[in-house]
């Protein structure tokens, strides 16, 4: 399995920039992709597929990158870029000079792989530092929240936006209070946001925020929990939310023969990118665009989410039947499918990034255990009160 993941990558390296593309062949990456590529070839390292040389100097040419790549506003990063040239993009890979905005989630995504970097390889920690170290918070991590920075296409004016929904929220919440700051709100599952909906007798958590007052929908999906267990950690918090994330899709599959693994994911035919949700909109097992519009034909079984469940639930029978029916969804090649279409469709050949990194860091998951419990353990990874100093006074965490 790490042997296929492996190779998209080595499909996909840009030396010039020591970047991977997001998807097979295109080069633009944002930072939670380049998030999923840093966590693959630390896998990849620890699992004997490139040896120390080609380890380091993978990592130093991504270094060397992220320490002088042109920051959105000055602030953070962009949320893309092209992975030859290390220039701001647009999201069709069209240059942008002055950026298209910052996502805090992406930042957290990277900051998570950075600090198991740094325990892994503690020579990495000082630079894993000053990257995080350029970046100016202040807007981005508030009021016990997440924010994203944008431009108005009109009037061109900077638009600073509330981030994160029940999930995600709470995967990158975590991440940013590891490094100090005030995250009251958003890393925790129990804030004022949380609804509940039974399904198939399941209760599960979403998020109660309306789309149409914040431009954002809830996707209750199966990637954001299962990262928060590998990453954050598993706790008496999570652990209900997390079971019955994978008890629902047990159920759907118990009560209708169709195997249920959902995720948002590329696809390989139009919309191109698709979030296939357990619930999201007032609607259970909706499948949707980020702008609402429908599209259940192309509902997807998730290599990333069946191999998650699968390995997060290794004794019960289900998991061995996702874990069995996305075995052969991979071209030797090129790297794991994101998924297989439900109706018969054959498989979604879309091929990314994120589905392979998942599926390495799920390995290194199964070899070590919880990234984050282990390196604060340890007491290597990076340090929070040299993050926290430049936006939180009130900080007094050493």
């Amino acid at each position: 399995m790490a042997q296929i993941a492996w190779q998209y990558f080595e499909n996909n390296y840009n030396p010039e920039t020591g970047l991977y593309n997001a998807a097979d062949k295109y080069p633009s990456t944002t930072m939670w992709d380049t998030g999923s590529a840093l966590a693959a070839t630390i896998a990849a390292h620890d699992f004997g597929l490139i040896d120390a040389k080609v380890f380091d100097d993978r990592i130093r040419s991504m270094f060397k990158t992220l320490s002088n790549m042109e920051l959105f506003n000055k602030e953070a990063p962009n949320k893309v870029y092209h992975t030859v040239s290390g220039a701001m993009v647009d999201y069709r890979n069209q240059p942008a000079p002055e950026g298209i905005g910052v996502s805090a989630l992406d930042l957290a995504r990277i900051i998570s792989w950075l600090n198991t970097l740094s325990c892994m390889h503690p020579q990495y920690a000082y630079p894993a530092q000053k990257v995080i170290e350029r970046w100016d918070l202040k807007r981005l991590i508030k009021d016990g929240q997440m924010f994203g920075l944008y431009r108005d296409p009109t009037s061109k004016n900077m638009v600073v936006a509330q981030e994160g929904r029940l999930g995600y929220e709470q995967y990158g919440g975590k991440i940013f209070r590891e490094l100090g700051y005030d995250q009251h709100v958003a890393a925790t599952y129990n804030n004022e946001f949380r609804e509940t909906i039974n399904i198939y007798d399941v209760p599960i958590a979403y998020d109660r925020r309306d789309p149409r007052d914040l431009g954002a929908y809830n996707y209750v999906v199966t990637e954001s929990y299962a990262m928060d267990a590998i990453e954050n950690g598993i706790d008496a918090e999570n652990r209900p939310l997390l079971d019955n994330i994978y008890l629902v899709q047990k159920r759907r599959w118990e009560q209708t023969g169709i195997l249920t693994a959902v995720s948002e994911d590329n696809i390989d035919q139009k919309p191109y990118f698709l979030y296939n949700t357990i619930f999201t909109a007032g609607l259970p097992w909706n499948t949707t665009t980020d702008k609402g519009v429908r599209y259940d034909s192309l509902k997807t079984v998730s290599v990333k989410a069946a191999l998650s469940l699968a390995i997060l639930y290794p004794e019960d029978p289900y998991s061995k039947e996702l874990a069995y029916n996305v075995s052969s969804a991979y071209n030797p090649e090129r790297g794991w499918y994101s998924g297989i279409y439900e109706s018969g469709g054959g498989y979604n050949k879309a091929i990314t990034a994120n589905t392979n990194g998942i599926v390495l860091s799920l390995l290194l998951y199964k070899k070590y255990g919880e990234f984050y419990p282990i390196c604060k353990r340890c007491e290597r990874g990076l340090k929070p009160k040299l993050m926290a100093a430049k936006t939180c006074d009130a900080c007094t965490t050493e």
